[in-house]
């Protein structure tokens, strides 16, 4: 094929082609990158034969084919029509007749093809075909930045990251982040990934755990007329973070203890209520290792940095153990209890504790913390009894109160338990105006538990102000308990129950007479 050349073309067409690629050698993306560079010019070049073609036909005639050639590195393409060899001219944009051909190559015959330039596109195409090139090449550009950052960013799914607040919203939180290659990238927390404890205006940087990406959604009609929602490839994205998911708490760890992650400590389960408790189960690989010890770290040092991390979270870290019922004694710590008194069904997945009153406490929790992360680390559903050494003492027709964890939930089971009223019959002694007291919580100083140990913290409770509403919400919900517990009973079991109670008194007064 010969090649018919244009003249005037200088470097007032070489400046204005290169503007095409000159969006690649801008863009921040592909700086120092030059392998990357180079695979995205070649995409960006086939896109530019597509889109060149495209508009000749447009604009130029409907049949026409075109050769076009690129130099990416110099910024540089030219474009040559094809126009076929024939006698008599019909087309005359697609077709050039035998003798104006021999006048350039006597080796061309009726058939053939020979190629017409390098062109002038704007000779050929109008303002908006090219503003619609160039625009092609800039919109490529965009996607193939935002790929790149999808790419790297789906690298960090699963693990933590550094972010500091860029923006703080009603529902949600924005950080930045700067990726390994020094791409800037916004994380959004929203409020439901959030711990209660959390507050970014205080800690401007922040770890957080990479849980997922989103990509812009568009809706697609399908064959039968639905529509539903789908991933556009070169949408925009949106990297969701999270510091309550137990895949975070395990992160820390791994961070922290060497062992972890060489495989040495396996971190058997985990069971969090983010900001407040956590407990996670390990296991050794090596029989020379302890594992809550190493994990734990001298005097707690490993484990400090994990709670500061997570505004004071009380961990407790436990020995796992293949037989379920010393398995669920050590995740129901800071109760005492004998993995005897243990009854699982590995069947059903239940549980029976047996516990002496005085641990009954400890074993549900404050909020019922304790036996809800029990029951999430171990798998089994528990139920807790009270274990009474000496029956003589224990009133037959009397009941738990820890039978009525269905009706009052675990954490008013938890606030009757530490107010001292463990049974049925102990409540209706102590009237609504105890119970009330009770639910409202003990002024006592609060015990915490620190890897296993309990301790007081000498820190008076800071006196709590209830409101009048909260007194009338609280009034009813103590007359609702004491209601449903009177229920229980006959009338011929309270009458000698408030007679219990009158009997004494009568007697004293006997002896004062006496």
């Amino acid at each position: 094929m010969v090649r018919k050349k244009i003249k005037d073309e200088g470097q007032d067409r070489r400046l204005q082609i290169a503007s095409a690629f000159g969006e690649i050698e801008q863009s921040k993306i592909f700086l120092d990158k030059r392998t990357e560079s180079a695979a995205v010019k070649m995409d960006i070049a086939d896109l530019l034969k597509d889109i060149i073609q495209k508009q000749l036909r447009k604009d130029y005639d409907p049949e026409v084919e075109s050769n076009i050639f690129i130099n990416p590195e110099r910024g540089d393409f030219e474009v040559y029509i094809l126009k076929k060899i024939v006698e008599e001219i019909d087309i005359e944009s697609i077709e050039i007749t035998l003798k104006e051909v021999r006048k350039i190559d006597d080796s061309l015959e009726i058939g053939d093809y020979y190629e017409e330039g390098p062109i002038r596109l704007e000779d050929y195409l109008s303002r908006k075909s090219i503003q619609i090139i160039k625009q092609s090449v800039q919109k490529k550009v965009r996607d193939l930045e935002r790929l790149v950052v999808y790419e790297e960013c789906l690298e960090k799914v699963g693990e933590i990251v550094a972010g500091e607040v860029y923006q703080v919203r009603a529902n949600e939180v924005i950080f930045t982040y700067n990726t390994s290659k020094d791409h800037r990238v916004e994380l959004v927390l929203p409020k439901s990934e959030m711990m209660k404890k959390d507050n970014p205006r205080r800690t401007p940087r922040m770890k957080l755990y990479v849980k997922r990406i989103e990509r812009e959604k568009a809706k697609v009609r399908l064959d039968d007329g639905s529509m539903v929602e789908r991933e556009k490839a070169d949408g925009g994205m949106k990297v969701i973070v999270s510091r309550v998911d137990d895949r975070f708490l395990y992160k820390l760890f791994e961070h922290e203890v060497p062992e972890i992650l060489d495989g040495l400590i396996v971190i058997k389960a985990i069971a969090r209520v983010p900001g407040e408790r956590a407990k996670v189960a390990v296991e050794s690989t090596s029989a020379r290792i302890d594992p809550v010890g190493a994990t734990v770290g001298y005097r707690g040092k490993r484990i400090q940095s994990i709670v500061k991390e997570l505004n004071n979270e009380n961990i407790d870290v436990i020995y796992y153990a293949d037989e379920p019922q010393i398995y669920i004694s050590r995740a129901m710590q800071p109760a005492k209890i004998d993995p005897l008194t243990v009854h699982a069904d590995v069947k059903t997945r239940k549980a029976r504790v047996m516990l002496k009153p005085d641990q009954i406490k400890y074993a549900i929790g404050k909020n019922g913390n304790n036996i809800h992360l029990a029951e999430k680390l171990t798998g089994y559903e528990i139920d807790v009894y009270r274990d009474v050494i000496d029956k003589s003492t224990e009133d037959p027709t009397d009941i738990d109160i820890i039978e009525f964890r269905e009706e009052f939930g675990d954490d008013m089971i938890y606030q009757l338990l530490d107010g001292g009223l463990d049974t049925a019959k102990k409540v209706l002694k102590a009237g609504v105006d105890e119970i009330e007291l009770s639910l409202l919580g003990s002024s006592k100083p609060e015990e915490q538990t620190v890897f296993g140990k309990s301790y007081k913290t000498g820190v008076k409770p800071r006196e709590r102000k209830v409101t009048d509403e909260e007194k009338r919400y609280w009034k009813k919900i103590a007359e609702n308990i004491y209601k449903t517990v009177k229920e229980q009973f006959t009338e011929a079991d309270l009458e000698a129950l408030f007679d219990d109670e009158i009997e004494p008194e009568t007697d004293d007064l006997a002896v004062e007479k006496s």
